[in-house]
């Protein structure tokens, strides 16, 4: 019999302890079995949210794959609604794997990979490199697998060799309400530090080194003071 423990929880607790020669760490052991310490993964890192929406659903079809569980057995050992797991599952069996790669490495986010889960598998790839290529949000990934679900096939290359409505459509950003305090908090930290520096301090300096610092402050400090005098 094997009389093994297996680790669902504490991953990150377990490597900072060895790291730090701990020689033993507290541990609370769960009875249950295989089905149970799957749903234990979910459960206990969702409440401590450490665990990612493209982890939950591996869980999950593997849940439904390897142990047989449908979805209403699924969403009942979750204590989850049918529609979570309905979701979960969606997104693990329909990307394709370089879509799936790009979300277990950060590279996209979890509503870029939901959207590019409504195509075809054989057209994730060929969408992912365009969304990747001009930094599309989510929002205007939507745009994309819309347009693509709409136009015939032979228009799929156009679209995404340059989507012209969605990037045409896009807004500059506009600077944060904040940000002006955050400049200003800048401008008196430097003021200050720079009013506290002496002669003896500067003759330690050589001018070769810091002399083009200075100019190029000089010059970008007398245009902001420009542009500000013309409010």
């Amino acid at each position: 019999m094997d009389d093994r423990y297996e680790m669902v929880d504490g991953f990150k607790r377990l490597r900072a302890g060895r790291k730090l020669g701990y020689e033993s760490l507290q541990a609370r052991l769960m009875p249950g079995g295989r089905r149970a310490m799957k749903a234990a993964i979910i459960y206990l890192n969702t409440k401590a949210r450490t665990i990612a929406d493209i982890e939950s659903a591996l869980v999950i079809r593997s849940l439904h794959r390897e142990d047989n569980l449908s979805q209403v057995e699924i969403a009942a050992l979750l204590h989850r609604h049918k529609s979570f797991v309905c979701r979960r599952l969606a997104l693990a069996e329909k990307l394709g794997d370089e879509v799936m790669d790009h979300l277990k490495l950060g590279l996209i986010n979890i509503t870029i990979g939901r959207e590019l889960s409504r195509l075809p598998a054989g057209n994730q790839k060929k969408a992912l490199t365009t969304v990747l290529k001009y930094g599309l949000t989510g929002s205007e990934t939507a745009q994309l697998v819309r347009l693509l679900l709409k136009e015939p096939g032979w228009n799929h290359p156009l679209i995404l060799g340059f989507p012209e409505k969605i990037l045409s459509d896009r807004h500059a950003p506009r600077p944060r309400k904040d940000w002006c305090d955050g400049f200003h908090n800048r401008l008196v930290k430097m003021d200050v530090y720079l009013s506290g520096i002496t002669t003896d301090q500067l003759n330690t300096c050589q001018p070769a080194r810091v002399l083009p610092a200075i100019e190029r402050i000089q010059v970008v400090l007398a245009g902001m003071h420009g542009h500000l005098k013309r409010w």
